[in-house]
């Protein structure tokens, strides 16, 4: 059965009567029942146009030899991309001094019901089902949803919610899919990241189309499809910063959201998109796209709450000591290691641009602190938790905090003298060194493995334990320690079982073959007899 059409607004009968109309073309159920003729003021679109925007949408979709069909199977040429209700204020770009600030769900509810029909076509799961799914994996690594906000919406009508639910569903179910190396064609990727551009060409700007482009973000970033994952976290970014999320107070747009839990996923939205944008830049030079949190910022509420829907306290960014009536979960925790690699990648830009390499030593040392004071609160909340989900994300944490140490670490670890610097500097200069040393060591031989050994396979700490590779492989060959023989043992198995769902991890076990970096190791074998045969 062809899935029915609808009408932009209410026919005339409908209007005039002031009763609830079912806006199906070519007759509403009122007007059928009565036997009249319906009339429309606004007619369905034209068969032509119709066809003509669904074969822009299938060309959108002829990737890697793909076809349409395929991920469009079941879809009606009757269906065609709605507006938001309402208009973007466009003296938000032309003359602020006329601008009217907008409710938060000004751009985000339509009266199309269209979208929705598109997406229920691809997810045959029980929505409900979905949701406790994603809840249950993913969350975990990326607390920002409301389970609570979330469960209320799936369970409303469609023409009553963010008209751009469907799309975060199916953003959802392609993130929960875990397609390994048919990742890039996936269907619901394929038509989750097609109808996200759509839906920002038609004016859509609402949290829920932020929160579609953030996971597509971690699907790309997760099977390495780069450099659309750059791209598409860039777009979040944007439309984030449109929504007032990177500084509430401060947003002219959108009035503040009327409820709490909103204002809090907000939040937690805002720092998903900071943290996947400093950890996708620990390798280029591009110049970031997510600006620093502003100095009133405040980290999230501990998970734990957060799941239950409870309302408290939060403790902000900036501060010297945290409240005692108050708990910093781990993702906070997570945030807070996330600003800090943020400052450090900073510190590493600042070092390539100067000559007096000697002015940042005492910045390095003072982020060194900072760094080892946050690593050991994290491994002092891991040790005393008893959830498993909040030991999950706290692990990740800690993985986030070491990549962030070893960018600090290898800038000035090298035996090399760092520059000419004056002699009162060289003392400090050692001292960096022997630290950065003894830090490179202790979490490539320590911290890591044990990481790795807990099994999460998290394509998150995927970079960090590509990196400790790099770093096991370094001491190994300079001196056979059989500690290092079962450290890379260990973090080349937990990308390996990794990579089983995420390519990311995959394509960083090929780097590491191509420096013959696996060839040190066997991890079919015991650690034992590795390191005996290698010593041997």
């Amino acid at each position: 059965m062809p899935p029915k059409v609808f009408a932009s607004q209410a026919c005339r009968a409908c209007r005039r009567l002031k009763r609830k109309c079912t806006r199906e073309v070519p007759a509403c159920a009122l007007c059928y029942r009565l036997g009249k003729t319906c009339e429309y003021a606004e007619t369905a679109a034209s068969e032509s146009t119709i066809s003509s925007r669904l074969s822009h949408i299938e060309q959108l979709l002829q990737v890697e030899g793909v076809s349409p069909s395929r991920a469009f199977t079941g879809i009606s040429a009757a269906a065609f991309f709605p507006r938001p209700a309402e208009a973007f204020p466009l003296p938000f770009f032309l003359d602020s001094e006329y601008l009217t600030s907008q409710s938060v769900n000004a751009l985000s509810w339509s009266r199309h019901p269209y979208i929705h029909q598109i997406v229920a076509e691809h997810l045959d799961d029980d929505r409900v089902t979905l949701c406790e799914h994603y809840l249950s994996t993913v969350h975990k690594w990326l607390p920002m949803i409301s389970r609570k906000r979330l469960f209320n919406e799936v369970n409303s009508d469609a023409t009553e919610v963010d008209g751009c639910l469907a799309i975060f569903l199916l953003s959802m179910k392609a993130l929960s899919a875990k397609d390994g190396e048919c990742a890039k064609s996936s269907s619901w990727y394929l038509l989750a990241r097609t109808l996200c551009s759509e839906a920002e060409s038609a004016g859509f700007v609402s949290l829920r189309l932020v929160q579609a482009l953030v996971l597509l973000s971690v699907y790309e970033m997760s099977h390495a499809i780069y450099p659309c994952a750059y791209s598409t976290l860039g777009r979040a970014s944007r439309l984030g910063v449109l929504l007032g999320l990177h500084d509430r107070k401060n947003n002219q747009l959108f009035k503040p959201a009327e409820t709490w839990t909103m204002r809090e996923e907000q939040r937690r939205t805002w720092w998903a998109i900071f943290l996947l944008d400093r950890l996708m830049n620990i390798e280029t030079n591009l110049p970031s796209t997510v600006p620093e949190p502003v100095k009133d910022e405040l980290l999230p509420i501990n998970d734990e709450d957060w799941d239950e829907g409870k309302i408290v306290p939060s403790e902000p960014l900036f501060t010297t000591s945290f409240s005692s009536l108050t708990a910093v979960g781990s993702f906070a925790k997570m945030c807070q290691a996330a600003h800090m690699l943020s400052k450090v990648l900073s510190h590493r830009a600042s070092k390539r641009s100067t000559q007096d390499v000697g002015s940042l030593l005492p910045e390095a040392l003072a982020l060194h602190s900072a760094l080892s004071a946050l690593h050991l609160s994290i491994k002092e909340y891991i040790s005393g938790t008893t959830s498993s989900s909040s030991s999950i994300s706290g692990i990740i944490s800690l993985s986030l905090c070491c990549s962030a140490q070893l960018v600090l670490y290898n800038m000035y670890g090298c035996n090399e003298p760092l520059a000419l610097v004056e002699q009162s500097r060289i003392a400090m200069e050692t001292e960096m060194q022997s630290v950065s040393l003894q830090g490179i060591k202790s979490i490539s031989c320590n911290v890591m493995p044990a990481i790795a050994r807990a099994n999460i396979e998290c394509p998150l700490m995927a970079q960090c334990l590509y990196h400790v590779a790099t770093e096991c492989a370094w001491f190994v060959r300079e001196d056979h320690e059989p500690q290092m023989y079962s450290a890379l043992e260990d973090v080349v198995r937990e990308l390996r079982s990794t990579g089983a769902n995420w390519n990311l991890a995959t394509q960083y076990l090929s780097l590491l073959q191509q420096g013959g970096v696996l060839d040190l190791v066997n991890v079919d074998t015991d650690a034992s007899t590795t390191v005996t045969s290698s010593s041997g």
